[in-house]
């Protein structure tokens, strides 16, 4: 398998890519690192780049990594390693493409599929053990262990509903007090008793998130705070017959509520705990009256295959089938006893084993009298007078609980779609037919990063379910479709002419463009689509994965809510975009940046009341540059800390200099990127430049956008506080884009409202755009805050606007961005 070329020459444009992955010399040391690394490593590019792998990451040397490396470098073969990274305490899958060069390393986390495996391995030992009768405490330990190591920090806690069906009895707690166990044995349960007693009486899961505040506990939170146990989550264990053995609680050291795969979880445990308990009680029972088939839920049948007639057998059977002992006899066994494939016709009864001995083992199918079917694995024993004697036990339940975990290893746990690495795998399958086009469409959700920000993490998940169910009725059975990272999903169809594959992604935005409603909210979304196609776009999956994103991606910054195809065009600007990425890095240290200065009026008089300053570039190799082209290709490298760190300081000398000149009464608006925001260290930026000019704050006005401001509502709260108490304004630039709700925004200290363009465009004949307008500046005014509008282009827009209430203006019909000699005309004479 040879590295792919495209990898090692345009490895930085693919920054969307979910795998994080990096590039290493043969020295050991980072020659690049992509965002995603970055992010999970928890350092900057610039902190990586040039450094030894081995001195920045110590805890890795003489690991499974550290080995695999230095063989693919030795050998200089790909190799592909999973194993265990302790200090970030995930599984982690490693794809190593060595060259002469160095290496390319991609990393993906497969914790959770471990744990698929690991919750996979420890039920089939527990029903091991149950189906070898083993004490019911011993099962109910391991399961309480086993849920406790899938869930670090939960205490659990089983137990059993007493004989009366009045008091709970201790099960198992392994990692409990043995004095608070004890305390809880043989307590009534009833209305308020507690979690446990609660759920056992209502028969429904209780949730005491708090268990010190909560009426339920208050008769009973002593013991439980005495202990350190601060909530308590209990779900009822029902029988075979709904009725309830017990409950299944887990218990932790602080205040929480439950997520939602936190209860999945414990549901995942509820029918193993309710096989171990029931199966207790069968063999207990069997054992007390001491009757010849004393194992628990096994079925003993001895058998005629000649007559094909049951001869005898134990009340498991009739228990099991809904048939009576009369029933059973007087019939063949073969209308209910059936083989595990349906097609075929044989009696596994009376089969041999495979090296011909007399005991056989196997699976079939048992009808039951009420039209169900469950699954019974059989040892039988075929005696020298013909009759057989067979054992069997019910894995029906064991074979569900596999295939879920089969299931959920393999599948989102959210929209329940394949994964793409199953995607994948059915993609290099479709590809296999050269002569068949094969078509892969990437579908990205618009500004979906402010949705959980805005309605919550579980209506997002909501979302996402109702937008996946979509989607795949969109297809109406035309492809495959997969969730490929949080907010994209994609399609693969093979056959399709190009018209067609634009037709079905025409679909695909229409489903996503349709109101989400849920309980509490209503949201419009919209979706960009990417597509590649074999053989034009390549051959191999992941190539076409890659370049259906990055048609996805050119998508979103042509505007999004549209389709773009991959094409040899785009390829070619994106090899612009790395040389113009290059040149980007030294235009600070060359003095090619400058910056020029808009106006800002107010509308009622048209007074002068201060200026934004806007980025320029003007390239010695490439010209003036646009910003709409340089500055989204400064945010894909992480330039735009170091360039907004030097906009801010010229943007403050430039204010100190018209202060020396005697101008007062105006401020200067410095834009801060989503980057700047996210980092540490803004806000001591902000104080130096002020500092170093000597500028007064309340003359400095911070504008930052809607998205940036929701994608880290606490951080973003926390850096904005800081910054108004410098002493500075903060304007939220183009309000009306994003997903921003009221109530988070009269959470911070917010001095202006901008309203993007978008909205004044319309003006003011758009009956829409001026409904809104009107609404964002009403509700700005009740807020306390000032509205701006930007993009003023004609005279009618600006009288429209003065007489909603707009507080100020900006646009060309008023004046352009100035340099900065220009700009001080407007400022009118100097006060001495």
């Amino acid at each position: 398998m040879d590295h792919p070329r495209l990898e090692l020459d345009f490895h930085q444009v693919f920054e969307r890519v979910t795998d994080a992955y990096v590039a290493l010399d043969r020295d050991w040391r980072y020659t690049y690192a992509n965002a995603k690394a970055c992010q999970l490593f928890g350092r900057a590019v610039g902190e990586l780049i040039g450094r030894h792998i081995w001195t920045e990451f110590p805890e890795g040397a003489g690991q499974p990594f550290h080995h695999a490396y230095e063989q693919a470098m030795a050998e200089q073969r790909p190799l592909q390693i999973e194993a265990f990274y302790p200090p970030y305490n995930r599984w982690f899958e490693n794809r190593i493409y060595p060259s002469a060069d160095g290496l390319t390393i991609y990393f993906h986390d497969i914790t959770e599929r471990k744990r698929a495996e690991q919750l996979e391995a420890g039920q089939h030992e527990i029903l091991e053990g149950v189906a070898a009768q083993r004490p019911l405490v011993e099962s109910l330990e391991r399961i309480a262990r086993l849920h406790e190591t899938m869930n670090p920090g939960a205490l659990c806690s089983l137990l059993l509903l007493g004989e009366d069906g009045r008091r709970v009895l201790h099960g198992a707690a392994p990692s409990l007090p043995e004095a608070y166990s004890r305390a809880l044995h043989g307590l009534e349960i009833g209305e308020a008793h507690g979690s446990c007693g609660t759920a056992a009486w209502r028969g429904e899961r209780v949730v005491v998130a708090d268990i010190a505040g909560h009426p339920y506990w208050e008769n009973y939170r002593g013991p439980a705070l005495a202990h350190g146990l601060k909530a308590c989550w209990s779900t009822p264990v029902f029988g075979s017959h709904h009725e309830v053995l017990g409950t299944f609680a887990v218990y932790f050291r602080e205040p929480r509520e439950p997520r939602e795969e936190e209860l999945r979880s414990i549901d995942r445990m509820l029918p193993i705990t309710g096989i171990a308990i029931e199966s207790a009680r069968l063999v207990e029972r069997l054992h007390e009256r001491n009757r010849f088939f004393d194992m628990s839920q096994e079925i003993f049948c001895i058998l005629d295959p000649r007559s094909e007639r049951l001869l005898q057998f134990n009340p498991s059977l009739p228990r099991l089938t809904g048939y009576g002992a009369g029933e059973l006899t007087s019939r063949s066994y073969r209308e209910f006893l059936q083989p595990e494939d349906p097609g075929d016709g044989s009696d596994p009864m009376v089969a041999l084993g495979r090296s011909g001995e007399r005991v056989h083992e196997f699976v079939n199918r048992c009808r039951c009298r009420d039209g169900s079917e469950r699954l019974l694995e059989w040892v039988s024993f075929a005696a020298p007078d013909g009759l057989v004697y067979a054992v069997a036990r019910d894995i029906t339940e064991r074979r569900r609980v596999q295939a879920e975990l089969a299931h959920a290893s393999s599948h989102d746990p959210v929209t329940g779609l394949p994964q793409h690495l199953e995607l994948g795998q059915a993609l290099r399958a479709m590809l296999e037919d050269a002569s068949v086009p094969v078509w892969v469409l990437v579908i990205g959700l618009d500004r979906f990063q402010g949705v959980n920000e805005s309605v919550g993490h579980l209506a997002g998940d909501d979302v996402l379910r109702q937008l996946a169910a979509r989607l795949q009725a969109a297809l109406d059975g035309q492809g495959r479709i997969a969730r490929f990272a949080g907010d994209e999903f994609v399609v693969t169809v093979a056959g399709l002419s190009a018209d067609g594959a634009h037709a079905l992604a025409g679909r695909l935005r229409a489903a996503v463009a349709e109101p989400v409603e849920g309980s509490d909210y209503r949201l419009l979304l919209t979706a960009s689509v990417g597509i590649s196609h074999s053989p034009d776009h390549g051959i191999d999956p992941n190539n076409l994965l890659r370049r259906a994103e990055a048609a996805m991606n050119l998508a979103k910054r042509e505007g999004r809510d549209r389709v773009s195809e991959f094409s040899v065009e785009q390829m070619r600007d994106l090899e612009d975009r790395l040389v113009m990425g290059n040149q980007l890095r030294d235009a600070i240290r060359h003095g090619e940046l400058e910056l020029h200065y808009q106006p800002q009026y107010r509308a009622a008089d048209s007074r002068l009341t201060g200026f934004e300053a806007l980025l320029r570039w003007n390239s010695r190799n490439l010209g003036q540059v646009p910003p709409a082209r340089f500055i989204p290709i400064a945010e894909a490298l992480g330039l735009m800390p170091e360039i907004g760190e030097w906009v801010l300081d010229a943007a403050c000398r430039q204010l100190r200099a018209w202060l020396d000149r005697g101008h007062r009464g105006f401020t200067v608006a410095v834009n801060v990127s989503a980057q700047q925001l996210q980092r540490h260290g803004l806000v001591a930026q902000v104080g130096a430049a002020l500092q170093r000019h000597d500028v007064p704050p309340a003359m400095l006005d911070i504008e930052i956008t809607e998205s940036s401001f929701m994608e880290n509502v606490w951080r973003v709260q926390r850096t904005l506080a800081e910054l108004k108490a410098l002493g500075i304004r903060l304007s939220l630039d183009d309000f009306g884009t994003g997903y921003s709700s009221l109530a988070y925004l009269k959470q911070f200290p917010i001095d202006k409202l901008k309203i993007d363009q978008a909205f004044v465009h319309g003006l003011p004949t758009g009956a829409a755009d001026a409904a809104i307008v009107r609404t964002i500046i009403a509700v700005a005014h009740e807020l306390h805050m000032h509205v701006a509008a930007e993009g003023v282009a004609t005279r009618a827009q600006a009288d429209f606007l003065a007489a909603a209430g707009c507080d100020e203006l900006q646009g060309n019909h008023l004046d352009p961005a100035l340099r900065a000699a220009e700009a001080v005309e407007r400022l009118g004479p100097a006060r001495v």
